[in-house]
């Protein structure tokens, strides 16, 4: 883990987001993380329509063919091995071997998609998953906790209690009581390993094709 500024990778597989959302939320990302990211760029990465990928495969494809701190966002279901089979279905995941976290948006959709608004909360919800596990990228850990944050919304890495409430629930207790500030253990260690100085230049590179 090095300290000072990194690039971020952001990739799309699959075509449900669009590219200004996608612009949306590589803003987000380095607003949250400002002093720690400075760069985002963004790419598509063509790939075979399917329902479900396995996540771990996934995430070593895309570090193959981009190497370095990467977010994959996609609207595949992300599986993983789990046999039981309400934990073999995940919102997001992070490769402990590599640098390398993925995104589902399969289950972040509101039940209707008809309105600028539940559009809105589509992408809110999905820049919120994507803060959690681009801040595992990084080195921050779960809050088993509903962990507060100056804001008063839970801190990205707050989990909570998944069990309780179910996948939908989970989203709109979990997901959706998240801010897009961290607590002040977050940045205490972000600052500690990265110098975090509150600072980004908000720079956004396109490598989108398709």
């Amino acid at each position: 883990m090095l300290k000072g500024v990194s690039k971020l990778n952001i990739v799309r597989i699959g075509s449900y987001i669009t590219y200004s959302s996608l612009k949306q939320i590589g803003a987000g990302i380095l607003e949250s993380f400002r002093g720690v990211i400075d760069e985002v760029e963004l790419s598509h990465h063509d790939s075979p329509v399917v329902e479900s990928i396995d996540a771990l495969l996934l995430t070593m494809i895309l570090d193959q063919e981009y190497g370095g701190h990467t977010l994959g966002i996609t609207d595949a279901d992300l599986k993983t091995e789990d046999d039981d089979e309400f934990y073999n279905s995940i919102l997001g995941g992070k490769n402990p071997k590599n640098d390398v976290a993925v995104v589902s948006t399969n289950k972040l959709t509101p039940l209707n998609l008809n309105t600028d608004t539940e559009y809105e909360l589509f992408i809110d919800r999905t820049l919120k998953v994507s803060l959690h596990e681009v801040g595992h990228n990084f080195g921050l850990t779960d809050h088993a906790s509903y962990q507060p944050a100056g804001d008063g919304l839970l801190c990205p890495m707050s989990r909570g209690e998944f069990n309780k409430f179910g996948y939908r629930g989970y989203v709109k207790v979990i997901v959706d009581g998240r801010g897009a500030t961290f607590c002040d253990e977050c940045i205490e260690f972000l600052v500690n390993i990265y110098g975090h100085s509150g600072s980004s230049r908000q720079i956004l590179k396109d490598a989108l094709v398709g």
